[in-house]
């Protein structure tokens, strides 16, 4: 049973669920006063304003940071619907606005808000006093009272400098540099238990006091890995940094990461410390492995007026005999040019993360300038510097070709042994989806001529991207690539025709649309699509230039 009172007298609605008209008029009264006031409530009309800030016109860089935060001046196509309201959202504004004067070191700051006016005239002004600005006074690092060999920092290179403007970003970034000082000296586990600040109200200083627990000084032990199946462990042990006993740094497991990554053999690996079971003892690590698919195989085809048929296949396996060795094979087939390619990659090659790669590849060309057919053997080993992202190689090459120039008829054989040098840096934050950052390949190649055709000569090779994202949401990565090849030594005829550096059509060697070698000197042009080459800049030799632009949304 349900009772209400109406004019002090109890009503009971539906008593022993009968119907009672007194009970029927109470609902029904109740209905309409409720209906009444959501009317009401939706036709008033909102109300419109103004802000109005004072006390800030001699100080831009406030009046920003106010305005950046204030939801009046954020919310005023979205005016409340009553004076109420709008006074609350003033009300709001000014709370916010002291913390974030407080967050920028004005400690003294006042801000009085006060709605105004009537109709359409109504504004609210905040009226800011922001006083003296404090400085940071000589700030200190507390510890725990028992002994440790965590060596504190200078606050100074925390960022804590004496005299400097209290902002809370400067504490808060010099908390992050102090945590990391303690994982760099073997504190993986060093935490903030306090962050007090006392302020000097007199003098309008701020001293902070930075409280840390370094806790345990860490030693690495045992290795475990999982996810490991298929994989030989002494391959995975051999991208370990350290030996039982080294003390933790953050490198150190970041290099395992890197390493292991850098097989292609793992879609995922996690590196993480583990509690040892007694205190004193050393501290296990985890190394926790998603593998990938080994083998691979892509295909692909397409034809054109121009070329005809094209036909593409690769294939590779990526741990052969259980140790992280590769082999892929690829092929072309196509009416005018065919190509086989086979490579065999060897990781951890006499020491980690040294490696060694063979290869062959067999061409033939059907050109409108020429026809081309050759082999080429080589012998490459690379290992990781400036790390993380770089990488250097020196390599050998063996190269025998068969060339006929359709102009003249001249048919030449052209043999040549090159020893390629390489220097590879990836600074981009993705290896697989870039959006910032940048790459950049360096290739110096000497060749020597074995043949009467030909003359030795140096090969230059630069090719490098930038990427940026614009826009966040929706994610847009531009890409700005760049690539200039230059030969010196030698002059435009006296290479190989399916070797030299063409400005584009003609020709299925390297072709740059935007440069032409010539005896004697060159030219550099510069292409855009649509439009005429046109000179750009004269050199004194060989060179190649090719710049692109493109977007990824």
């Amino acid at each position: 049973m349900i009772a209400v009172k109406w004019l002090g007298r109890p009503i009971k609605l539906f008593p022993g669920g009968k119907v009672y008209p007194g009970a029927v008029g109470c609902m029904f009264l109740l209905f309409w006063t409720v209906w009444a006031a959501t009317v009401w409530a939706v036709d008033e009309e909102n109300l419109s304003y103004s802000v109005v800030f004072t006390g800030l016109e001699d100080d831009q860089t406030l009046l920003s940071l106010l305005q950046s935060v204030s939801v009046a001046v954020k919310r005023r196509d979205h005016p409340p619907s009553d004076l109420f309201l709008l006074r609350r959202r003033a009300k709001d504004d000014g709370e916010t606005f002291i913390q974030a004067l407080h967050s920028r070191g004005w400690f003294d700051a006042t801000v009085d808000a006060a709605v105004s006016g009537d109709g359409e005239e109504r504004v609210i002004t905040f009226a800011v006093a922001s006083g003296q600005r404090y400085r940071l006074g000589p700030s200190r690092l507390q510890l725990p009272p028992q002994p440790s060999v965590f060596v504190a920092p200078a606050m100074e290179s925390l960022g804590l400098k004496e005299g400097e403007p209290a902002e809370s970003a400067v504490i808060f970034a010099a908390s992050e540099k102090l945590l990391l000082a303690a994982r760099e000296q073997g504190f993986p586990r060093a935490r903030l238990v306090d962050r007090p600040f006392e302020l000097d109200r007199d003098g309008h200083w701020l001293h902070v006091v930075l409280e840390l627990d370094p806790g345990p000084l860490v030693r690495l032990g045992q290795v475990h890995f999982s996810g490991d199946a298929g994989v030989d462990r002494s391959f995975l042990e051999k991208h370990l940094s350290w030996r039982p006993g080294a003390i933790y740094h953050p490198k150190r497991l970041d290099r395992i990461h890197r390493s292991l990554m850098g097989t292609k053999l793992f879609s995922s690996v996690s590196v993480d410390l583990d509690q040892p079971a007694k205190e004193g003892e050393l501290w296990p690590v985890s190394v926790r492995l998603l593998q990938g698919k080994h083998k691979s195989i892509a295909l692909g085809g397409g034809y054109s007026t121009d070329k005809g048929i094209n036909l593409k296949g690769v294939w590779e396996n990526r741990n052969v005999f259980n140790r992280g060795q590769r082999i892929k094979a690829r092929t072309e087939l196509g009416t005018q040019a065919q190509t086989i390619f086979l490579s065999h990659e060897t990781p951890d090659f006499f020491q980690a993360e040294q490696k060694l790669t063979l290869s062959t590849q067999l061409d033939r060309s059907l050109e409108d300038a020429f026809d081309s057919q050759s082999v080429q053997i080589g012998a490459n080993v690379s290992r990781p510097v400036f790390s993380p992202g770089g990488e250097a190689g020196l390599g050998l090459e063996w190269r025998l070709a068969d060339v006929m120039e359709k102009s003249g008829g001249l048919r030449s054989s052209f043999t040549t042994t090159a020893i390629p040098m390489t220097l590879k840096l990836d600074r981009s934050d993705d290896l697989l989806d870039p959006g910032q950052g940048w790459r950049w390949n360096a290739e110096l190649k000497p060749v020597l001529a074995l043949s009467s055709s030909g003359q030795p000569h140096t090969r230059i090779g630069n090719r490098g991207s930038h990427y940026f994202t614009p826009w966040a949401s929706p994610r847009i990565v531009l890409a700005l690539r760049a690539e200039v090849d230059t030969v010196v030594g030698a002059n435009h005829e006296d290479l190989a025709a399916d070797e030299r550096l063409y400005a584009g059509g003609g020709g299925r060697g390297p072709r740059f649309a935007g440069l032409r070698g010539k005896v004697g000197g060159w030219w550099v042009f510069w292409m855009v699509p649509g439009l005429m080459n046109r000179p750009f800049l004269r050199c004194p030799r060989g060179c190649c230039l090719e710049p692109g632009w493109g977007g990824v949304i």
